[in-house]
């Protein structure tokens, strides 16, 4: 189930648009189409109406990073396009490897949002900026929910992105690629020949080619499918377990 499917995101989407959408829409007419669609930075909530947008807020970004993995997977899955100017050609394995880069990122990401979700689902109080896995997770409202084995499973699920965009983003490493081909140092050789202007079989160049898009790219995709469908698994059990809680504490609210 995709996460815009569930009946949390429905029921946040719905609170929210009661009294969101005539600030949104004012702006709107008020600053033009140019806008941010989002409150103003100045509108003042009561309670309830923090609690039921910081919720949907979320919410909502967990939706968006599902639909960044699809886009990345689709961008990984598609061939190069062909420019003119060979000099300026991305390297297949420039594409795969940059895409799956910010597919690791993303998908990362989710535990991150998975926890900023539950910390204002459950109205805990920690600043966004100190929501840990071990501040969120050790937090007494969540004994006897069963959200901390959901998060113990997601924490599972993300730790090799984890460390792989931490070499990334702070040590300049690569991640690496969760499969080995030996055709990506040849294809690599073979596209540089043609932006140095050498002479290059065609027939060779096209099989290497070939190669790269059946066999790697269709591994390559198949583990990330594998993976994106184990975490949108964990998140529905999540919502299953948020959706109760959340209306709950909106009632409190009322």
């Amino acid at each position: 189930m995709a996460v815009i499917e569930h009946q949390l995101y429905n029921e946040l989407f719905k609170n929210v648009r009661v009294w969101a959408m005539p600030a949104i829409e004012e702006r709107i007419r008020r600053e033009g189409y140019q806008v941010i669609l989002g409150l103003s930075p100045s509108h003042e909530f009561s309670p309830k109406q923090r609690y039921e947008y910081g919720s949907y807020y979320w919410c909502n970004r967990l939706w968006e990073a599902f639909d960044r993995l699809r886009d990345i997977r689709n961008m990984i899955g598609r061939s190069l396009y062909r420019k003119k100017n060979e000099e300026k050609s991305v390297l297949l394995q420039e594409w795969i490897v940059y895409n799956y880069e910010h597919y690791a990122i993303v998908y990362q990401s989710i535990l991150e949002i998975a926890l900023l979700l539950t910390n204002d689902i459950f109205d805990m109080g920690t600043p966004y900026e100190k929501c840990s896995y071990s501040t969120v997770y050790n937090n007494t409202r969540l004994a006897g929910t069963g959200v901390r084995n959901i998060l113990k499973e997601l924490s599972n699920i993300t730790h090799k992105h984890r460390e792989g965009k931490n070499f990334l983003v702070h040590r300049g490493e690569r991640i690496k690629l969760p499969i080995e081909s030996r055709t990506f140092a040849e294809v690599d050789v073979i596209n540089m020949a043609i932006k140095l202007g050498l002479e290059t079989k065609e027939d060779v160049k096209e099989a290497l080619k070939l190669f790269l898009e059946i066999h790697t790219k269709r591994d390559l995709l198949v583990i990330m499918d594998k993976e994106y469908k184990q975490i949108e698994l964990q998140v529905e059990k999540l919502f299953d377990k948020l959706l109760p809680y959340y209306r709950r504490m909106r009632s409190f609210y009322s």
